[in-house]
């Protein structure tokens, strides 16, 4: 029971993260689809990243510069795009970011934090192989065990289904025992 646990934690944490990266850009994980020169970081600019549904992209491009008085003009790149959202980029002086979050959210974009660090991409690549690698071991080892297990399964159950039937025939028959107790197995 606690490697069938252990399994389907596994599992389930493959799938969590299977989703970010297969999800809608609402949730998906970024990393991958951002390059560092996507990204401008000083001690006064930054780059922001805007989830604007398909539709509100006309939206955003007539209106990201107004949002707030200290947006880089013109400064959105669509870098990605999937069937509900695109992804944008915005750059902007530090001190405005949560005016131009506020702003951003009134309008209907959805503003993603994110810090772009390739320590991090590839720490979460070495995690998702460790996870698969663990999912494959501990399936094998479940495998294993299962084959092992079913003939003592079986095995126990035949025994049970023959004290079952001898039970039920002292029951229905009563003592001392003049019958033969059988169990067929159709074929």
């Amino acid at each position: 029971q606690v490697r069938v646990a252990e399994y389907g934690n596994v599992k389930s944490q493959l799938g969590a993260i299977n989703r970010k990266q297969t999800g809608s850009l609402a949730v998906r994980d970024l990393s991958n689809l951002i390059k560092p020169e996507d990204m401008v970081t000083s001690e006064h600019l930054v780059t922001l990243l805007s989830i604007v549904p398909k539709y509100s992209q006309k939206d955003w491009l007539s209106s990201y510069e107004s949002l707030d008085t200290f947006v880089v003009p013109r400064s959105s790149k669509k870098l990605y795009e999937d069937n509900e959202y695109a992804l944008y980029t915005v750059t902007l002086f530090a001190k405005v970011v949560d005016n131009f979050k506020v702003h951003a959210r009134e309008k209907g974009f959805q503003i993603r934090d994110f810090e772009y660090s390739p320590e991090a991409q590839e720490s979460r690549k070495q995690e998702l192989e460790k996870l698969l690698q663990d999912q494959e071991v501990m399936r094998t080892s479940l495998l294993q065990w299962c084959y092992a297990s079913y003939s003592e399964v079986f095995s126990s159950w035949m025994h049970f289904s023959a004290v079952r039937v001898f039970v039920e025939s002292i029951l229905r028959y009563g003592l001392p025992a003049r019958f033969l107790s059988v169990v067929l197995a159709p074929s």
